[in-house]
């Protein structure tokens, strides 16, 4: 493990390490931003579901224009330069907070400022390494993220305990790692040398270029439509934060839903992702969708906090097992000069399934509670399950016949 780990470029671990203060300064503000909203502007459990919902189909939504960009300039760097500028000016803006409707503008903000990250990010690490280190490229770029996500949560116990739960200090705090990470990311990562324009065979256009789409192969489009399928089982973390406190959950602590949320992550994506270069993807999807079936059961029938927190953890894993191994593929099945391109489409149809999710999962939430929700998601896995089966059978067919 130590030697794949030192056998990673420099470029590799800036990003990774950007990363893990952009994560840090982004849980310090949203892991308090649902009790906040509840507590001292009023918001229902299903309003603020529908803004989570929202503002992450805002974000995805974003990431196929900043990839698209990136691709046509040839620059992912000054891409995500821009996003990480203005996340860090949007943070302290949180502070101001007065109205559920400044809430959803400025995190609309802080979304778009994400949505112009990602695709260009991935893109630029599948950029950087070959497709032999990409699992494990992607498993550290997601590891220290969400080690950047438990930092962040337990610097909110910290501070929301010593300011007697100050929200607002807390979000004005959360501008000092974003500031920092932006500075490292200009000096710490030089952009590889792009592809000559005469060796590119589509034209330059302005982004969205619908030319690269029909670029993309059709294994690319089952990745998707893999994705799009089980996406749908995945809503807001916002009910999981809910579904603790109907437990019984000290509001002081209820951060520790995301501390384990991330160590599930944390834990899970780059010991996984490196296996998923040894072994089939697939094989590596599946387990990370059983990790999904498992939170469920726990929220569904957990009624202590342990059990509950047990679900949080798994539902952790499956976003570090399954964002991992998708991302490996969608790299490896897309062409380097539509990479961004590639990604933005990813993400746009995850934002759109969260959208959906989370919309439905509010809706069974106050008709049915919290089991509700959580029995809609185990149904919608176990349904991806059965597909990715079909998938990975029809994939051996093919191997054999080949």
């Amino acid at each position: 493990m130590k030697k794949l780990l030192s056998s990673l470029p420099k470029s590799i671990w800036v990003i990774s390490i950007t990363g893990f203060l952009i994560n840090m300064a982004t849980i310090m503000v949203f892991s308090q931003m649902p009790i906040f909203m509840k507590t001292e502007l009023g918001a229902s459990e299903h309003t603020i579901g529908a803004i989570d919902g929202f503002v992450e189909f805002v974000s995805h939504a974003m990431r196929i224009v900043a990839g698209s960009i990136s691709d046509i300039i040839q620059n992912r760097k000054v891409v995500l330069g821009v996003g990480y500028g203005l996340s860090a000016l949007v943070k302290p803006l949180f502070a101001l907070s007065s109205s559920v409707g400044f809430v959803v503008f400025i995190r609309s903000l802080d979304r778009i400022t994400n949505g112009l990250q990602a695709s260009p990010r991935d893109a630029l690490i599948g950029d950087l390494v070959p497709k032999t280190k990409r699992g494990s490229s992607y498993g550290l770029s997601k590891s220290l993220k969400t080690a950047g996500s438990v930092t962040g949560a337990a610097i909110v116990v910290w501070i929301m305990t010593i300011s007697g739960n100050n929200f607002r200090l807390l979000f004005l705090c959360a501008f000092i790692p974003a500031i920092i990470a932006l500075v490292l990311f200009i000096f710490g990562i030089k952009e590889p040398k792009a592809v000559p324009l005469k060796e590119i065979t589509k034209p330059k256009q302005k982004p969205f270029n619908w030319r690269s789409v029909f670029e993309l192969k059709k294994d690319y489009w089952h990745v998707i439509g893999m994705l799009g399928i089980y996406e749908l089982a995945h809503f807001g973390e916002s009910y999981l934060t809910f579904r603790v406190r109907e437990v019984g959950v000290n509001i002081t602590y209820i951060s520790m839903v995301m501390v384990l949320f991330n160590m599930g992550q944390f834990l899970s994506a780059f010991p996984i992702g490196a296996l998923s270069d040894r072994f089939r993807r697939e094989n590596i999807l599946l387990l990370g969708f059983s990790f999904m079936l498992l939170a469920n059961m726990c929220m569904i029938f957990g009624a202590s906090p342990l059990f509950v927190y047990l679900g949080v953890f798994f539902w952790g894993a499956q976003m570090g097992t399954t964002q991992s191994v998708f991302v490996s593929m969608v790299s490896e099945k897309a062409p380097k000069h539509v990479r961004g391109t590639a990604f933005g489409i990813f993400y746009i149809v995850m934002g759109i399934d969260i959208l959906i999710a989370s919309k439905f999962a509010g809706v069974l939430w106050d008709r049915f509670g919290s089991i509700g929700a959580f029995r809609y998601s185990a149904v919608v896995t176990c349904i991806s399950i059965l597909v990715l089966l079909f998938w990975k059978h029809k994939q051996t067919q093919k191997i054999i016949s080949a």
